[in-house]
């Protein structure tokens, strides 16, 4: 290309845009601000983890901009992609702005009289963000205006989570801004003003496909392995896509196997019989470097296209609550686990999958083949026993385990998926996947781990495997972590743990709105147990679910609307709070409780089980909710609690 169609790449802080005085440009044609709250909150928590780890820089990946003529001292560049990450990084900047904090990046959302983000004809969103800012020229829309226009929803309700994350950092709140704002960093890609936008943008959308990093894990741990390497290759193949069930990746990698005699329960360990079928050796396991591999990714691509078309015919199957790579370091840290080694040192995190793998890829051949094996294993109680996300219509996604059986149709033996009801172990699997670390899912290890040298026979074994787990896991001691207790379970080792007389004691203080948001999920959890039979028959507790929440929210409101005043050490107890999403607390607002008793009976469904154990002590919406009240529900709410813990 020539010198005027160079692209140019600067590693870029936020730091960066406030001296250099960036401004970005959201174009007409790119879609509204979609991230949903819960991923939003799971960005922050992992920058906010890095920070604690005191890891040197956290990196969010690449941008690409395309430049604009600059006006005085004002270098504009144009958000081609990357238009998420970036409204998000300027919505953290002003939930630490709204909180008060002291700090360079409550600034960045401001570029002298305006948003530092431009939205071509979204002029709502920028009296959203120009409001927020306290910029006197904008007016922030109404809140009717928020709830019917979709995307001011998502940027309110993610700032709303945002805000009230910030307010409990305390202290901290100025040394983790400074973080965000110094080490944050991602690459931006700026292409020249002479370039056609619209054949770069639709080219983007069309072209090829990006190498990962669990592909050159794979090539450089197959480049150790000798003997029998297709063999190996085709259980990778088998067990990466996770957009579909194991059984049916492994009939579309051994396509010539016998399917008729292998049964479900076979393929808990790799069939012998399989080995004779894997492909013929080619050089896609024996790249030696990453151009090669480049190249072979982009060969094979189209043919995987189609057979991933082929399996997912009749519609999407399943959808992972991980990722692959995600998958395979929790098989790493098993198979750590059991030769007796120290765990994964870094952080766990996708984006450092090469260097958590570093060890493996210089280790033996032998020992490498028994990694590829028991990802095998793993691969096959995960489906079993992990819940995915599973189609109930063309809108709608669940979270559900299923059936596994076998039937016959034509000549052929097949086997076969349905969805199982609702259940506990679903729930609590729920209550894990939305609270922690969320980026690691630290119970995955030892549920699988010790799932697979204990396979369980039925439900009922599995989940009080997993209730153990996530009991051990909650009553952590200081000086433990979730990842170094995870570990220690994985390999049956004693953790640290605190009795629950000591916990207990945590509800007993007024933390408001800084509850742990764990203790709301896994209370909706035993409530679902305690209720389900009295509640079964009840449409609106078939249709509950545990969600992604992240709002802490006052039953009592903190500034009522008549302005009735209820003494602070009740009002910020948790008998007074529940875990709403910020749409469902919008609903109720800073109404009177009784209008949100009415409120919350003329929903569909219960959107928390902790308000419906309020409301159903309250029979009329006009019966007191005060602080005997809400003293009462708390120590009924703890008898739930014990009743778990002590038993």
């Amino acid at each position: 290309m020539t010198n005027l169609q160079k692209v140019n790449s600067e590693l870029m802080t936020l730091r960066n845009i406030a001296d250099k005085n960036y401004q970005f440009v959201i174009p007409s044609y790119q879609r509204p601000y979609v991230w949903p709250d819960s991923d939003v909150l799971k960005l922050f928590e992992d920058i906010e983890k890095a920070w604690q780890e005191k890891e040197r820089l956290y990196f969010i990946g690449t941008i690409l901009t395309a430049e604009q003529n600059p006006t005085e001292n004002t270098r504009i560049l144009e958000l081609i992609d990357g238009q998420q990450r970036t409204t998000t990084l300027v919505l953290i900047a002003l939930a630490f702005r709204k909180v008060g904090i002291n700090a360079p990046l409550s600034n960045i959302a401001v570029l002298g009289k305006k948003p530092r983000l431009q939205f071509t004809i979204r002029h709502q969103v920028q009296n959203l963000l120009g409001g927020l800012a306290g910029l006197e020229q904008y007016q922030l829309p109404s809140a009717n205006d928020i709830k019917n226009d979709p995307y001011l929803t998502h940027l309110d309700a993610a700032l709303s989570v945002l805000i009230k994350k910030v307010d409990t950092l305390k202290y901290q709140a100025t040394e983790l801004a400074d973080y965000i704002f110094n080490n944050v960093q991602w690459v931006n890609n700026c292409v020249p003003r002479t370039m056609d936008l619209n054949l770069l943008f639709s080219t983007m959308n069309t072209a090829g496909v990006q190498l990962e990093a669990s592909d050159i894990l794979k090539s450089r741990l197959l480049k150790k392995i000798k003997s029998n390497k297709s063999f190996y290759d085709a259980i990778w193949q088998t067990c990466q896509h996770l957009e579909n069930f194991f059984e049916r990746n492994a009939r579309q990698t051994f396509t010539e196997a016998d399917w008729d005699s292998i049964t479900d329960e076979q393929l808990a360990v790799v069939p012998p019989t399989l080995n004779v079928y894997a492909k013929e050796e080619t050089h896609s396991v024996v790249a030696v470097n990453i151009s090669e591999l480049f190249s072979q990714v982009h060969e094979e691509f189209e043919t995987e296209k189609q057979k991933l078309s082929l399996q997912n015919k009749d519609g999407v199957y399943c959808r992972s609550i991980i990722s692959f790579p995600l998958l395979l370091i929790h098989v790493y840290r098993i198979h750590l686990a059991r030769h007796g080694q120290s765990d994964i040192s870094t952080r766990l995190h996708t984006d450092k999958l090469l260097e958590i793998f570093s060890h493996l890829c210089s280790a033996e051949e032998q020992e490498i083949k028994s990694f590829f094996e028991l990802l095998w294993k793993t691969r096959y109680q995960f489906d079993r026993w992990v819940i995915k996300w599973m189609e109930q219509d063309k809108e709608n996604e669940e979270l559900r385990l299923t059936y596994v059986s076998r039937s016959r149709s034509g000549n052929h033996w097949y086997i076969n998926r349905s969805q199982k009801e609702i259940n506990a172990l679903t729930l609590l699997q729920s209550v894990r996947l939305f609270t922690g670390e969320r980026s690691a899912q630290y119970w995955l290890t030892p549920f699988l781990g010790k799932l697979l040298e204990q396979p369980g026979d039925n439900e009922q074994q599995v989940l009080a495997l997993l209730e153990r787990i996530d009991n051990e896991l909650s009553m952590a001691a200081d000086n433990e972590t979730q990842k170094s207790v995870s570990f220690k379970q994985t390999k049956s080792e004693n953790a640290s743990l605190r009795k629950w007389a000591e916990i207990r004691m945590y509800f007993s203080e007024n933390h408001g709105t800084r509850f742990e948001h764990y203790w709301f999920q896994k209370l909706e959890f035993l409530l679902w147990k305690k209720y389900q039979s009295v509640w079964k028959d009840n449409p609106k507790f078939k249709k509950y679910r545990i969600t992604a929440k992240n709002s802490v929210e006052h039953v009592y409101p903190q500034q009522e609307e008549y302005q009735r005043y209820l003494d602070k050490e009740s009002l910020d107890s948790f008998g007074n709070l529940v875990l709403l999403s910020p749409g469902e607390n919008s609903a109720y607002s800073n109404q009177a409780v009784g209008k949100k008793k009415i409120d919350f009976d003329a929903k569909p469904v219960f959107d928390s089980l902790k308000l419906k154990a309020i409301f159903e002590a309250r029979q009329a919406a006009d019966e007191a909710w005060g602080e005997e009240q809400i003293s009462q529900h708390q120590q009924e709410m703890l008898k739930v609690f014990d009743a778990h813990y002590i038993e």
